[in-house]
């Protein structure tokens, strides 16, 4: 496409949707200029830069789409899009007042001491590494002792995997598949950030290996989120901490990122069938066909379908229910036999109510993420709910912004890194089913740090993570200098 093609496509879309938008216009304007108050904070050094992670995931989620799949919108009105567009605005503004206060309540709870733990990169790496050997064997076990179909389940979801079940599973053992589930996938992101801590070449091939033979689970499990949520982790640390120069782990990271969206697309297309096929072509890519194109960055399409939900009286603002149901939905079914079921009155709505389905109860064949605004305006309205939104993004960031000053212990950065990790998915849908493995990190991190408390008692302060920018990373007397 010439330069010229490209200004006229853009300059076409405009006039046919947004030349008299102008919430559109404000929104970009205002996403810019925050975007670039956190870059500047950034390179000054200033922990407020990590906000940035935020207008990424509110650029991908809500500005890509349009442009790369314009006939989506045809059908939409334009007013429908202007008021969309307005609360997008409002999402950043209230995003912008609401994250000093809650960097300031965040920062300002006392410390809990952690930073004084004589816990070496490999002491740690052992913890972690014994605890995925543990979910490892349960679930080969759980596969039956396929060791192959564990690691690799060529079948997507229509065959089994180690921590998959039933979607109305009632039994407590339901809860403790997905417990698990959850933790292996917090300790695989563990994984990947260790590998550049460890002092020797032994150490760290073993935390790649580790790291290595468990991403293809994720990836032909066929849940996008999960393998984010492994690999994500691994790519921010390798550009905070990678000993290559900066312009050299940009393009890597550039390639990675290809790589990563041409992978999605065959996961997206094979997911429900299985891999086999993929495997035994030729040329792969010409299984895609018109499926293989980006349509899942699609929140500002999601976030109309939201409001004409609300306008058609399909539903009312929740006032915080449905944000409380994400809360509760850890209960074991088999406790709360009358669980609510999130989001299936709106993907019912939105027409994929079925018979037939694979978990028959549910009465849909899938269940659509509404996007972190979407969720707001759900459960507060079309005017409160995009603020309300930003505010818990706003806690969100302070807790990351927390967790990074506090990074000269290991495990709080590795803690971070698996925090900022998620931030890209929390655009889909501010949802505990993308918090957990956080959660469930945060726990190993606060049992690990006890238990060096009494292990090793009031010992000498350790520093096991440096500053960004840092040089090579070498231990001298137990201490790491550079």
């Amino acid at each position: 496409m010439t330069i010229l093609s490209t200004f006229s496509f853009f300059e076409d879309f405009f006039q046919s949707r947004a030349s008299h938008e102008l919430t559109f216009y404000l929104a970009t304007v205002v996403l810019v200029v925050l975007t670039a108050e956190s870059c500047i904070r950034l390179l000054n050094r200033d922990s407020f830069g990590i906000t940035i992670g935020v207008y990424v995931t509110v650029f991908a989620w809500y500005f890509v789409d349009p442009f790369l799949n314009p006939e989506q919108y045809d059908y939409l009105p334009s007013s429908s899009l202007g008021q969309s567009y307005g609360q997008v605005l409002l999402f950043l503004i209230g995003f912008r007042v609401f994250t000093p206060v809650g960097i300031r309540w965040i920062l300002g709870r006392r410390s809990s001491g952690v930073l004084d733990m004589p816990l070496t990169p490999e002491r740690i790496l052992i913890a972690v590494a014994a605890l995925w050997l543990l979910l490892f064997v349960i679930g080969i076990a759980r596969m039956g002792g396929d060791v192959m179909g564990a690691v690799f389940p060529l079948d997507g979801r229509a065959g089994p995997t180690m921590w998959g079940r039933s979607g109305m599973e009632s039994s407590g053992s339901g809860f403790l598949i997905s417990f698990a589930g959850y933790v292996f996938n917090a300790i695989t992101a563990f994984l990947g950030v260790l590998v550049f801590f460890q002092r020797s070449t032994a150490w760290r091939l073993l935390a790649g290996a580790m790291f290595a033979i468990t991403l293809p689970y994720f990836f032909f499990a066929g849940a996008r989120s999960h393998f984010l949520a492994a690999v994500m982790p691994f790519m921010l640390t390798y550009l905070f901490y990678g000993r290559h120069r900066l312009i050299l782990k940009l393009a890597i990271l550039a390639i990675a990122f290809f790589c990563l969206n041409e992978g999605f697309k065959f996961v997206k297309v094979f997911r429900l069938g299985g891999f086999r096929e993929v495997l035994a072509s030729g040329n792969p890519h010409e299984l895609l066909g018109e499926d293989g194109r980006q349509t899942d960055l699609n929140m500002i399409q999601e976030l109309c379908f939201v409001n004409l939900y609300l306008d058609s009286g399909g539903t009312s603002p929740a006032y915080g229910a449905r944000y409380l149901n994400e809360l509760l939905n850890f209960i074991p079914r088999s406790i709360w036999p009358s669980k609510p079921l999130i989001g299936i009155d709106y993907a019912k709505w939105r027409g994929f109510e079925t018979e037939d389905s694979e978990d028959g109860e549910l009465g849909v064949n899938t269940t659509i993420s509404s996007g972190m605004i979407g969720g707001g305006v759900l459960n507060f309205g079309q005017v409160f709910g995009p603020v309300a939104a930003g505010i818990l993004m706003a806690l969100w960031i302070g807790l990351l912004i927390r967790w990074w000053e506090q990074r000269k212990s290991l495990l709080r950065l590795v803690l971070f890194m698996l925090g900022a990790g998620l931030t890209f998915n929390l655009g889909r849908d501010i949802s505990m089913l993308v918090l957990w493995p956080v959660i469930f990190g945060y726990c190993f991190v606060r049992l690990t740090e006890r238990w060096a408390t009494r292990r090793f008692g009031q010992a000498p302060q350790m520093i096991t993570a440096v500053p960004p920018n840092a040089g090579p990373v070498h231990v001298v007397a137990g201490r790491l200098s550079q």
